[in-house]
């Protein structure tokens, strides 16, 4: 009986020991020094909220950084505006440009399923001609 009480409570510890490194792992977070210049040009207005933003946040921009350092110089000018626009809204706000987003995704989705459909029920021929080949 002792001796369980003891395993159980040694797997527990165990298990609140590896809990925390996750947790530590989770609230690690990419200092705003270690951007580059392009990647701080593009997300100067999240700069004061980038620490408290969760690793995943900051990593989704990190993303569109990385993609901003490649784009032309148009591109880059509304991406700039863009994330102004963005850091300006209220949490409400966010929270429903981010539900648009996925419904629209989705919507998005369901279209290009349909149009699949609608060219797999095609006869080969048919498929030819939009594939660009004579038939």
């Amino acid at each position: 009986m002792v001796a369980t009480r003891i395993y159980s409570g040694m797997w527990t510890l165990g298990l609140v020991f590896v809990l925390a490194l996750q947790s530590t792992d989770a609230l690690a977070d990419t200092d705003w020094s270690e951007l580059s210049p392009k990647q701080q040009e593009l997300l100067a207005p999240l700069k004061g909220d980038w620490n408290s933003m969760t690793d995943a946040q900051q990593e989704r921009w990190l993303k569109v950084g990385r993609k901003y350092e490649n784009e032309p110089e148009d591109r880059q000018a509304i991406m700039r505006e863009r994330v102004s626009t963005w850091s300006e809204l209220s949490p409400r706000e966010k929270a429903a440009a981010r539900e648009n987003y996925k419904a629209l995704k989705e919507k998005r989705q369901g279209e290009r399923n349909s149009s699949w459909n609608s060219y797999q029920s095609l006869d080969p021929k048919k498929r030819d001609e939009f594939k660009g080949k004579k038939p």
